[in-house]
């Protein structure tokens, strides 16, 4: 995690830090406040997701800090989205914390003066826009190439926090969660997870699923391993 004296120092200096509990939605693209602000996530999962007009949840990428999120919409505005894009169309996701979360909110207005006058803060940027291009690259590639184990495997290590000195999957991380990230049947999830505490990669303790060993789910992403 990066420290108050590394690359963000702009957040902690400019930002007003902030924290929201799990389940809230901290970006929506129809709250002007919301879409006239940007944050450090500092700890925390977020969820990149929208609605279905039958109030159902997809979810499209998982976000854990330290990282910045929810400035898309700004970046955009200072320039003619639709000559970028060809349409201008808005997105509709939204962003909602899985997990207790502590962010650092900077105002739009900070973040436009920014863009104008410091050079290093453009460079984040263009870092974060870029990673964030990646990360759902790679996401959909995933889902198109990797088996529903590989893909639950990376799952756990990717949205797993630390909690008493152990790496946990958070309790908002259901098989129904998660299976509807990985596009499965709950029932598989359930399946798979089975065979992951048979194994000794995770077990149950104190109501939280453990990353017991993390090496191993590593050996079963890098060689694809497909539990059947």
């Amino acid at each position: 995690m990066e420290t108050k004296n590394g690359l963000f120092d702009c957040f902690f200096t400019y930002g007003e830090r902030t924290v929201v509990e799990k389940n809230k939605i901290i970006y929506a693209p129809d709250n002007k406040v919301q879409t006239d602000s940007l944050y450090y996530l500092e700890s925390g999962l977020v969820a990149l997701m929208s609605y279905s007009k039958g109030g159902d949840e997809r979810v499209y990428l998982y976000m854990k800090g330290p990282r910045i999120i929810s400035f898309m919409a700004l970046l955009l505005s200072v320039t003619n989205c639709q000559e970028i894009t060809g349409n201008g169309v808005p997105s509709q996701l939204v962003q909602m914390t899985k997990t207790r979360c502590v962010l650092y909110r900077m105002q739009g207005s900070t973040f436009r003066k920014l863009l104008d006058e410091d050079l290093k803060f453009n460079r984040l940027i263009l870092q974060a826009t870029a990673a964030n291009f990646q990360e759902v690259l790679s996401h959909f590639q995933q889902a198109l190439e990797d088996s529903a184990s590989v893909r639950l495997c990376r799952l756990l290590l990717d949205s797993c926090i630390v909690k008493d000195g152990k790496k946990v999957l958070p309790k908002t991380m259901s098989f129904l969660e998660m299976s509807k990230y990985l596009g499965t049947h709950p029932v598989t999830v359930s399946r798979i997870v089975a065979i992951l505490k048979k194994d000794g990669c995770i077990v149950k303790e104190q109501g939280f699923v453990v990353i017991r060993n993390e090496e191993r789910l590593l050996q079963m992403i890098e060689n694809e391993i497909d539990i059947k």
